[in-house]
C-alpha cells in the first residue's frame, strides 16, 4: 500500500508543472546534491542570553585555565566501550539502567530512550528528560548521588525527549538554543519549562568540576538541535540524528531539512570524541557507527537518484520512485536492524530532497 503522504503530495507537484520534466532533467549524483546544501555560519558567536538580558561569555585567562584543569581530571571509563556493542541489563522493577561511563558522567537508558547527567560537586547537570522515563529520572539520579539537580539542558524541542523536564526543582537553570526557547515559550507547556539561559551558536557551561560545550550546527532534526560535548570524557550527545547499528526512524527521524541532516554527520565526525549518546537504541554509539550511518544515508540518496533515472512516469510516479528506492536499499542492507520498518518513508524524504532541494 502506498504511503498517504505520497498521494497527498502528487497534486502539489502536478500543479507546479514539474512532473514531465523531472525524469529527463534531474540526473544528479549524491555528492553534487550534497554540495548544494546551505552554508552554515561558523560556530563563533559568544552571545548568551539569560532571561531578558544578553551578555558576552567571558574570555578571561582564569576561566580558560580553570577549564583546562577540570578537563585534565576527568576521563571516560574503558568499560563504557562495552556498551557500544551490547546494551546493559534493564532491571524490570526499576525499568532503567543508570551507569557511570566516565568520572561523574552517567548514562540512563530504558533500552529505547537515552539521556545523561553529570555530578559536579555543586549540583547535577541533566541533559534531556524523556517523557517515557518520567519520575525514573530522579530515581536514577538518587541511586548514585545526593546532589540536587541545578541545571537541565534541552537538546531540542520534542517532548518525547524533554517532556519530563518539569519534574525538577523550581530554581533549576534551563539551558537551550534560542530557537528551542522561542518554541517552548509559544507552547506554554508546564512539563517543558521555558529556558532561562539561551545562546545562538556556542555556549560553555562550567559547574563545579565539570565542563560542557554546547554547539549549534544547524537544524539536523528539528528546531534548536544542539550538540553537547564533554571534552574531558570525549563524549557527545546529539539526539535523533541516527540510531547506532539500526536503520533510521521514518522520514529519517522526521528530519526537517535533509541537507542539514546529511551535513551534520561530517560536522560531528570532525569533533574529537569516542562515545555518542544518540537518544535511542539500547547501546552507545561510536564514530564508526556514525560513519556507517553516513554511508547508509548517502546510499539511500543514490538509490533515490537511480529510481528517478530508471522509473517511467505514471499516475503514482512518486510512489513508484519511493518503492524502487526502498527495494534497492533493503537489498543492499538485508541484515540491518529495522531495515524493513520504514524504507519507503525514508525514501520519500530522499526522493523529494533529490528532486527539489
Amino acid at each position: 500500500m502506498k504511503s498517504w503522504s505520497i498521494i497527498m503530495l502528487i497534486p502539489l507537484v502536478l500543479s507546479l508543472g514539474i512532473l514531465p520534466s523531472l525524469q529527463s532533467e534531474i540526473t544528479p549524483n549524491a555528492e553534487a546534491l550534497i554540495s548544494q546544501g546551505k552554508a552554515l555560519t561558523e560556530i563563533n558567536s559568544k552571545k548568551v542570553c539569560g532571561d531578558m538580558l544578553c551578555s558576552e561569555i567571558s574570555d578571561n585567562k582564569k576561566e580558560i585555565k580553570n577549564s583546562e584543569i577540570i578537563t585534565a581530571k576527568k576521563g571516560l571509563f574503558p568499560s563504557a566501550m562495552d556498551y557500544a556493542v551490547t546494551g546493559p541489563e534493564i532491571d524490570p522493577e526499576k525499568g532503567y539502567a543508570v551507569i557511570e561511563i566516565g568520572d561523574g558522567l552517567y548514562w540512563i537508558t530504558d533500552g529505547n530512550y537515552q539521556m545523561m547527567f553529570l555530578t559536579t560537586g555543586e549540583g547535577v547537570i541533566v541533559v534531556d528528560a524523556p517523557m517515557g522515563l518520567g519520575d525514573k529520572i530522579q530515581q536514577a539520579i538518587s541511586d548514585v548521588t545526593s546532589e540536587k539537580v541545578t541545571h537541565l539542558i534541552y537538546t531540542h524541542i520534542h517532548k518525547d525527549h524533554v517532556g519530563s523536564a518539569g519534574i525538577f526543582p523550581k530554581d533549576t537553570t534551563y539551558v537551550s538554543h534560542i530557537d528551542t526557547a522561542d518554541h517552548l515559550a509559544m507552547k506554554n507547556d508546564s512539563q517543558r519549562p521555558v529556558p532561562t539561559v539561551t545562546f545562538d551558536d556556542k555556549y560553555i557551561l562550567m559547574v563545579g568540576d565539570q565542563v560542557l560545550e554546547l554547539s549549534y550546527i544547524g537544524p539536523f532534526h528539528s528546531k534548536g538541535d544542539i550538540v553537547i560535548y564533554s571534552p574531558a570524557h570525549k563524549v557527545i550527545m546529539a539526539v535523533d540524528l541516527f540510531h547506532p547499528k539500526a536503520a533510521p526512524f521514518q522520514y529519517f527521524g522526521i528530519a526537517r531539512d535533509m541537507g542539514e541532516h546529511i551535513a551534520a554527520h561530517d560536522k560531528i565526525l570532525a569533533m574529537d570524541w569516542d562515545i555518542i549518546i544518540s537518544g535511542h537504541e539500547p547501546i552507545l554509539g561510536t564514530p564508526e557507527h556514525l560513519k556507517f550511518n553516513k554511508e547508509f544515508t548517502l546510499q539511500v540518496l543514490d538509490n533515490a537518484i537511480i529510481a528517478m533515472q530508471t522509473t517511467q512516469p505514471s499516475a503514482d510516479y512518486f510512489g513508484d520512485l519511493a518503492d524502487k528506492c526502498a527495494e534497492l536499499t533493503v537489498e543492499q542492507y538485508p541484515d540491518l536492524k529495522d531495515i524493513k520498518v520504514s524504507p519507503v518513508e525514508n525514501c520519500v524524504s530522499m526522493v523529494f530532497y533529490a528532486m527539489i532541494d
